[in-house]
């Protein structure tokens, strides 16, 4: 691996909040390959599509600006922004696994509502609740910051790693960065304590 790539996620493994989506995503064996690249942007995650010609692992592809240097704050912010992305995915897959059950346990019922709730399989549920809280920012941004995917993950990037001047990467109003990652964050412990459950050894 890159050594600035290492020191970047050694860095970030600091954090309980980013360790506990790291542990999720690797207890799916979904943690994605963590690459620098030079490119424009700051960072992209890349998944596998339909008709995929194996080229891409299903777990995925993080790519970050080669330009990091350093284990930054900001490198740390790019990474989280870039593994909720794979997080969502992997939360996605998970709720059809757990509705496709034959038997399903409390918990997997209250993890498939709470699912709902927060991420929906219809309308990103994200999207309608930006346009009810705060309306002017959701028609502002609707191409691409306030978009369900998106919204999550700046919303957690930004909360578990924000600017050391205490501003936010791609500002939002001070409430929605830390309202979307507290719920999300909810839901991902959730969905590791389902995860825990049907990996548990099964006594006889």
């Amino acid at each position: 691996m890159d050594p600035v790539i290492a020191n970047i996620m050694k860095a970030a493994s600091d954090n309980p909040d980013y360790q506990a989506l790291a542990n999720y995503l690797i207890s799916r064996r979904s943690f994605p390959d963590v690459q620098a690249a030079y490119m424009r942007s700051l960072g992209k995650f890349i998944s596998p599509g339909f008709f995929s010609d194996g080229s891409i692992p299903q777990r995925g592809i993080v790519k970050l600006n080669a330009a990091y240097d350093s284990a930054s704050q900001e490198a740390s912010n790019t990474l989280s922004h870039e593994l909720t992305h794979a997080l969502e995915r992997q939360l996605i897959n998970q709720y059809y696994e757990v509705k496709n059950k034959k038997s399903k346990t409390d918990l997997d019922r209250q993890f498939m509502d709470n699912f709902q709730k927060i991420i929906g399989s219809t309308e990103p549920e994200i999207n309608k609740w930006l346009k009810t809280v705060n309306p002017d920012f959701a028609k502002k941004e609707e191409g691409y910051r306030a978009t369900g995917t998106e919204a999550l993950a700046f919303g957690v990037a930004n909360s578990i790693f924000p600017k050391m001047d205490g501003n936010s990467f791609k500002d939002a109003p001070a409430h929605i960065d830390p309202t979307i990652a507290t719920t999300l964050m909810l839901l991902l412990d959730q969905a590791q304590r389902v995860q825990n459950q049907n990996t548990a050894p099964q006594g006889r």
